[in-house]
């Protein structure tokens, strides 16, 4: 091999001459790459050429062909190549240069410890971090690193020497890069560590966290960014790990980096890692930071105190410790009980809001509004005692303040509009207002963004506070943001465009005097095919014309649906991607609106579809500098995903990889690809048309099964939440389609009663098969939350068969035994096997989301299954009775409603629970929460009706009925109409048990029902049974009954049932002979 050759074409590829690099590149791959003599050239390189750049570059070729070679250098030149790799790194000054050698000597060792050959390295490396000389030390240290990040698990048995070595080197009194990589090879070695197995180890690496803590704050103190960055890279590492490893200090490390980060003299980006870690703290180890009294507080109000830093100059993609704290109030709202988060908020809200400084009146708004999305029912609770104070600040003196507002005002309406809809003529005022003041300039930023924010709150809140409201608004606030269609900013007509689809989708045919003109202002903007703005504004009015199809319906927008698709399949071939995924939604809303009926379009949504899931995900782009393009393959595979390279020529910029230190942090790479994000949405929308069409779908179910079922199993949750779901809503749309066609309806209980057809079989086979592969062990709460939903829903709609499915019945139950008792891997901190549930009270929305909508699955086991679910009931009934009895009265309400709804589903079946389940019920008759008093009447009706165990119920009656009464006042949380069909209910069972003379009179009274139509059926029921048995009392009530018949035969339609219709008409006929 000609050595010269190999140095000038290493050399040739640092000239900033692209021609040249690429026949360097050619060269070298050609000619020296595919001989194991190259690796032994480049070593040569490596431990001798005078110039550091190249030395650099031939140890980053030489590294990746140590796998290739190394095995082929004979046995006799080997140890000449150890002995001099570790002489020059020791001589080398260079501390890239360094870094790379040892990464070389990591990777040769890998494979001579195979075959137990260079026993000398780790005596050689331990003697350098042992020596005198600094420089050697920090040789040493790099090098056990290194073989830590190559082979950590050849180091299992060798723990405590590596401690031994750490407790000396992490405290080294002269150099800080020795103490950093110390830290670092720690955080490699922890996945070694058997937590149960191995408390010796745990304990060390426990003690250790306290010195790791002053190594940071030394990094700190020097200002050194790449010790402190790398410090804290460490620190995330153990959140990856059992929680063990930090347990003993854990709270101090949190207390800590809060500190820190409210350290105003600390600089920004210290302070904004110090963040973002508490942010993953609250993510990774939530059961951990809600078992410390009052750090959820904590951390709440000093990230609000930290917010109210915001600059009015902030950019929102600005990574600044205000930005960052914004993101742990996110998470804070997301993953903690509201009790511990939101109501340390709430009670610095009013402080916050009537501050003299601007800094803090920003915070308090922005802060609400982010905490709606991670605990919207609790906000909701909220929303009648803070909506004066938002208003107030929608009317602020400062502009930054009012445009603050808007955005929390935003996030409010996003999840909480229907909550707001009494407020609506203030707010309404107020955003006239705000638009009124901006309007006076609009070549003014600040203004802009005034306007774009009054547009972005009517978008967020026009649907949630519904038709008649925005009704009343719809003249004045259609023309006044229809003119913005056509201002000079680009961003201002997507927002209005946003403002007017919404506005339209709440007050449907309303709008119709108005489609004709937006939709004309809109059409030249959907033709846009080049220019970022254009494509984003394109975008936004796709979106806003699928809205606007939604509202006013089918046949009113049948004039413009034929074009827009056609644009539609256009937009997917121009390179943007929220064009793409705006234009998969688009279908999604044209297909539901038309219910499938789009003609030869249909064809062409799904072609689309399938490209798009078909697509080859590239992960990211690797910046690599000018001059270095061919010494990286064009594509790089990391973690089972496709890297390209981008040359210097592609990148926005020409920062050296190397200056990273750390070149080949491949790992930390790893993330969402662009197409992985398009292909989530592309699987939502592909059940949604799916479903919308039907018998119309019926010749893409097989691709799309093919091309769904993979997904299950992404690394994206995103996609395996969504395959899963669009699976579901395939089998359930295929099993509707067939009933419709043969006209039979499933029947509760197994064996089947209705055999389903070979086809509906064989998919069935194919959603259990890709659920359970998922569902027990997936760590993604959200992708549990929806396969909860698919399952629940789909029992209910297509019956038991697909509990037939091998191992589904058996699956279901366990799966749903865990989420239940809180014990499944989504509901653990990372790393847990188990948490105590019973020392952790409360759980965030998400958390609880879970459970609830584990128990809507059982709802629909006992839905399916019928008296069979009795059976089940018994696995079941002793955690359902625990939560009865819960603090938080949302999960007290929840199970008594799951109790009321098997009751109904199993009827008699329920016998032999009667006892244990009626003595909690009645307590909850009593429960201070409404909506549980509500739900326990409901209930217990079903209790009394189903079981046939009356010598345990009868005795309970007067009681019941006590209880009942008070309940009969309270026009609330529906509780009138369960407690009127409870007592219904107790007359069907048992006439005889019940003073109907004196309770009918008032029952009557609340007739008819006004909330609860589903407690007609037993009421009517009742009444009717009464008429027959001749009862006086009904028949003296009977003028009242007749206007009360009258009134619910009437609309609305859906008061009665087609069953309870037939009996109320029946009993019409009887009295009115």
């Amino acid at each position: 091999m000609d050595q010269n050759r190999l140095v000038e074409l290493l050399q040739a590829s640092q000239i900033p001459d692209t021609q040249r690099v690429k026949a360097a590149t050619a060269e070298l791959r050609k000619n020296f790459y595919p001989h194991p003599e190259a690796l032994l050239g480049l070593l040569h390189v490596v431990v001798s050429h005078s110039e550091a750049t190249v030395r650099m570059l031939a140890a980053v070729q030489a590294l990746r062909l140590v796998d290739k070679h190394w095995e082929n250098i004979a046995s006799d030149q080997k140890p000449a190549v150890r002995n001099e790799l570790l002489q020059a790194i020791v001589r080398e000054q260079d501390a890239k240069c360094r870094h790379g050698q040892s990464r070389i000597i990591a990777a040769i060792a890998t494979l001579d410890f195979i075959t137990n050959e260079w026993p000398d390295l780790l005596p050689a490396v331990m003697q350098l971090t042992n020596s005198d000389d600094v420089a050697h030390r920090e040789v040493g240290s790099y090098i056990i690193y290194s073989l830590l990040e190559a082979n950590a698990p050849y180091f299992e048995d060798h723990l405590s020497t590596l401690f031994d070595v750490f407790k000396k080197t992490i405290r080294d009194p002269q150099s800080r890069d020795v103490r950093v990589t110390t830290m670092q090879s720690i955080g490699a070695l922890l996945m070694l560590i058997d937590c149960d197995e191995d408390p010796k180890s745990v304990n060390t690496v426990q003690e250790f966290v306290p010195v790791m803590v002053d190594v940071l704050k030394d990094a700190v103190e020097s200002g050194d960014d790449e010790r402190i960055q790398q410090s804290f890279e460490v620190f995330q590492s153990f959140l990856a790990y059992d929680s063990a490893l930090l347990s003993r200090y854990f709270r101090d490390l949190v207390q800590f980096m809060l500190d820190l980060a409210a350290n105003t003299n600390a600089e920004d980006e210290v302070r904004s890692q110090a963040l973002a870690f508490l942010a993953q703290c609250v993510k990774y180890r939530r059961m951990k930071i809600q078992g410390i009294p009052d750090m959820g507080a904590q951390l709440m109000k000093k990230s609000l105190m930290i917010l109210s830093e915001l600059s009015d100059d902030d950019d929102d993609e600005d990574t600044t410790p205000a930005r960052t704290a914004l993101s742990v109030i996110d998470q804070l709202a997301t993953d903690l009980p509201p009790r511990q988060v939101i109501v340390p908020l709430l009670d610095e809200f009013p402080t916050y809001a009537s501050s003299p400084n601007p800094g803090h009146r920003k915070a308090c708004v922005l802060a609400l509004g982010t905490c709606a999305e991670g605990a919207p029912e609790f906000v909701s609770t909220q929303i009648k005692s803070i909506m004066p104070t938002v208003l107030n600040l929608l009317k602020d003196p400062e502009q930054s303040v009012r445009h603050s507002a808007l955005l929390g005002l935003i996030r409010l309406g996003e999840d909480l509009s229907d909550s707001m809809s009494s407020h609506h003529d203030d707010i309404m005022t107020a955003l006239v207002m705000n638009l009124d003041a901006a309007s006076s300039d609009e070549s003014d930023k600040k203004n802009v963004e005034i306007i774009r924010s009054v547009c972005g709150a009517i978008d967020s809140l026009a649907e949630g506070l519904g038709s008649e409201i925005m009704a009343k608004y719809g003249q004045s606030i259609i023309q006044r943001i229809g003119t913005f269609l056509s201002h000079p900013d680009p961003k201002v007509k997507s927002s209005a465009a946003g403002a007017l689809g919404a506005i339209a989708a709440s007050i449907k045919s309303a709008f119709i005097p108005y489609l004709k003109q937006t939709m004309e202002a809109m059409s030249t903007y959907i033709m846009a095919e080049s220019g970022e703005e254009e494509l984003a504004l394109r975008s936004s009015v796709c979106d806003a014309m699928g809205r606007i199809a939604v509202g006013v319906g089918a046949q009113e927008f049948s004039p413009y649906v034929l074009p827009l698709l056609r644009a539609s399949e256009n937009a997917l071939n121009l390179g943007n991607a929220r064009l793409r995924e705006t234009t998969f939604i688009l279908w999604s809303q044209l297909a539901t609106v038309y219910e499938g009926d789009l003609g030869d379009s249909l064809a062409g949504i799904f072609k689309g579809l399938f490209e798009s899931l078909q697509l080859e995900e590239e992960g990211v782009e690797l910046d690599i500098p000018e001059g270095q393009e061919g010494l990286v393959d064009d594509e790089v595979v990391v973690g089972g995903k496709k890297f390209k390279v981008k040359s210097a020529e592609e990148a926005d910029d020409n920062e050296d990889i190397m200056d990273d230190d750390d070149d080949d942090d491949w790992d930390d790479l790893v993330g969402v690809s662009a197409q992985a994000f398009e292909k989530e949405i592309a699987l939502e929308v592909l059940g949604d048309v799916i479903y919308a069409a039907k018998e119309k779908s019926a010749p893409y179910i097989e691709k799309t099964v093919e091309l769904v079922a993979p997904f299950a199993e992404h690394s994206y949750e995103g996609c395996r939440k969504t395959a899963l779901g669009t699976l579901w809503r395939t089998y359930a749309c295929v099993w509707e389609v067939m009933e419709k066609q043969t006209g039979r309806k499933w029947e509760p209980g197994l064996p089947l009663k209705v055999e389903p057809i070979p086809n509906i079989a064989k998919l069935g086979e194919i959603v259990s098969t890709a659920t359970l592969h998922v569902w027990p062990d997936e760590a993604d709460r959200d992708t549990v939350t929806e396969i909860n939903r698919s399952v629940a829903s789909t029992l209910r709609v297509c019956g038991p068969a697909i509990l037939g499915q091998k191992g589904m019945m058996e699956q279901i139950v366990t799966v749903l035994g865990t989420i239940i008792t809180r014990s499944h891997p989504c509901q653990l901190d990372l790393g847990e096997e188990e948490e105590d549930q019973d020392a952790i009270q409360g759980s965030s929305e998400w958390d609880w989301l879970v459970v609830d909508t584990a128990l809507d699955v059982l709802i629909g086991l006992a839905c399916a299954l019928g008296p069979q679910f009795a059976e089940v009931w018994k696995v079941f009934e002793k955690p359902i009775v625990k939560l009865l009895s819960s603090n938080e009265a949302v999960e007290r309400s929840t199970a008594v409603g799951v109790v009321a709804e098997c009751v109904a589903y199993m009827g008699s079946g329920v016998t032999p629970y009667t006892s244990t389940l009626l003595r909690p019920l009645l307590h909850r008759l009593s429960d201070e929460d409404k909506e549980t008093k509500s739900n326990a009447a409901y209930a217990t009706g079903q209790l009394v009706y189903h079981s046939e165990d009356a010598k345990t119920y009868l005795p309970a009656y007067n009681e019941i009925l006590g209880k009942l009464e008070p309940l009969l006042q309270i026009k609330d949380a529906r509780l009138q109409d369960n407690a009127a069909g409870c007592l219904c209910r107790m007359i069907i069972a048992h006439p005889d048990q019940v003073p109907i003379a004196d309770v009918l009179p008032a029952l009557v009274d609340l007739l008819p029902l006004k909330e609860d139509y589903e407690e007609n059926k037993p009421v009517y029921q009742c009444l009717h049974k009464l008429y027959s048995i001749s009862n006086p009392t009904v028949q003296e009530l009977t003028p009242k009954l007749l206007n009360v018949f009258q009134q619910v035969l009437g609309p609305p339609e859906d008061q009665l049932e087609p069953e309870t219709r037939e009996l109320v008409q029946e009993i019409v006929n009887l009295v009115t002979k």
